[in-house]
């Protein structure tokens, strides 16, 4: 998508400004940024044992000395033991057409971008990205990408394959794009596929495969809009964890098809303070997950924080349809707010959730809002203990839709994950936003 053309804005403005606050992307078109930094011309070469000096060289010697350039990796096999760290780039590209791989296991980030401003990072033919073959150091080696602090960028068609940590970052910064993205992670915990803050960003069009987040709000978050997501045999998405000094608002996750995994989406946290507030969650679509809509304030594998409890308030859960494996033992539907800090406004309106094995529970505690049985109304929120009702299958409710490509089984923690091609739609019934840049 890139440069938001007038044309553009006008989409952007009618599919994607519920909870923008503004254009996203770079501010220029990539034919503004023609002049060619090939890594081939500084010291790199097609099936190179280590590419990162290369990379770091076209950056300094070019990139930084050309406004409107373009660090081109061409197409072809590589291999990284240097990572590089690449700040300060103005009006800039970043075209990666081959496949990096991994060889070398130092902690950090395998590419980082800090500080840029108008910048796109992409691959040109949708095939190139990353092999991070994490299976030999899981969870001691780098993560793949981390775009730090920068503003009017845009990350598109890449693929990112077993990263020995999470696979793509997005610290801060403002005015972001992300979209057509493959995601391949393995069965665990610690591969998170894209985690976000920052303030007026749009994550679009993503398959995660993983054990542990898909797309995920962290804290601090502005803005944030997250849209036609394929959590396929995933950790599923949150907004989490949070503890203390959390700061979370207008946000807008639509349009999520999730099968398999830990969760359709979970608010997590365990005490803290701060707040999330004016967050909408429409249209999801799940099957076969462990939880499907989960509330939980008290959430063990995180360590407690000072606070009380980070306050929840008006937030919205809307058209959904889905399954649990069992809902007796993971109930489909569950708001466990924090005793010390209820949460307010949770209103659910058409959520037809419910278990495979036809037999489910819900639960409540602290929480006040709509749309559920065991949800407390009125404007005194006062903490009450954990209520379990029998739940009945929801009138609404119909086994839900696949998708060709829908995964059995996550991958394999001990073997190399093959490299995917990057699908060409992300939730059921819907077209990708944009297209793939092959096919442009």
């Amino acid at each position: 998508m890139g440069f938001i053309s007038l044309l553009a804005t006008v989409v952007l403005a009618t599919a994607a400004s519920a909870q923008l606050t503004g254009s996203v992307g770079p501010t220029t078109p990539l034919s503004q940024k023609g002049t060619i930094c090939n890594v081939l011309d500084y010291g790199g070469s097609v099936g190179s044992s280590d590419i990162g000096p290369a990379i770091t060289s076209a950056f300094n010697n070019c990139v930084l000395k050309n406004s409107g350039s373009t660090l081109y990796v061409p197409a072809g096999n590589y291999q990284m033991k240097t990572w590089v760290d690449l700040k300060e780039g103005k009006k800039w590209a970043f075209r990666l057409d081959g496949l990096i791989t991994r060889a070398a296991t130092t902690g950090g980030n395998m590419i980082a971008i800090e500080n840029a401003d108008d910048f796109e990072f992409y691959s040109a033919n949708s095939a190139g990205g990353i092999q991070g073959l994490g299976y030999q150091c899981r969870n001691a080696g780098p993560r793949l990408i981390r775009i730090v602090n920068s503003q009017n960028w845009s990350l598109h068609d890449l693929i990112m394959v077993d990263s020995p940590e999470f696979h793509l970052v997005i610290q801060s910064g403002q005015n972001g794009e992300v979209y057509n993205l493959a995601i391949r992670g393995g069965n665990l915990g610690g591969s998170d596929g894209v985690d976000v803050w920052g303030n007026n960003h749009w994550i679009h069009d993503v398959e995660v495969t993983n054990r542990d987040e898909c797309v995920t709000v962290k804290s601090p978050a502005t803005n944030i809009l997250v849209e036609r997501i394929w959590c396929n045999q995933s950790g599923g998405s949150a907004i989490g964890s949070l503890s203390d000094g959390t700061a979370i608002e207008n946000v807008l996750y639509r349009d999520v098809y999730t099968n398999g995994g830990n969760q359709a989406l979970m608010i997590k946290s365990n005490l803290g303070s701060g707040y999330v507030r004016n967050v909408q969650f429409q249209n999801f679509i799940s099957r076969g997950t462990a939880y499907g809509l989960n509330i939980d304030q008290y959430w063990s594998s995180q360590s407690p924080g000072s606070g009380a409890g980070v306050q929840l308030q008006n937030i919205t859960f809307s058209n959904w349809n889905g399954n649990v494996v069992d809902g007796v033992q993971r109930p489909p539907v569950q708001l466990v707010c924090a005793d010390g800090a209820p949460c307010f406004d949770i209103n659910l309106s058409n959520v037809n959730m419910w278990s495979q094995t036809d037999k489910a529970v819900l639960k409540c505690e602290s929480a006040y809002g709509s749309g559920l049985s065991c949800i407390k109304s009125g404007s005194s929120h006062t903490a009450y203990a954990k209520v379990t009702q029998s739940a009945t299958r929801p009138p609404g409710y119909s086994t839900p839709t696949t998708m060709s490509g829908d995964l059995a089984s996550g991958f394999a923690t001990n073997a190399a994950i093959p490299t995917p091609t990057i699908p060409t739609a992300f939730f059921p019934g819907l077209p990708q936003i944009s297209p793939l840049a092959k096919n442009k």
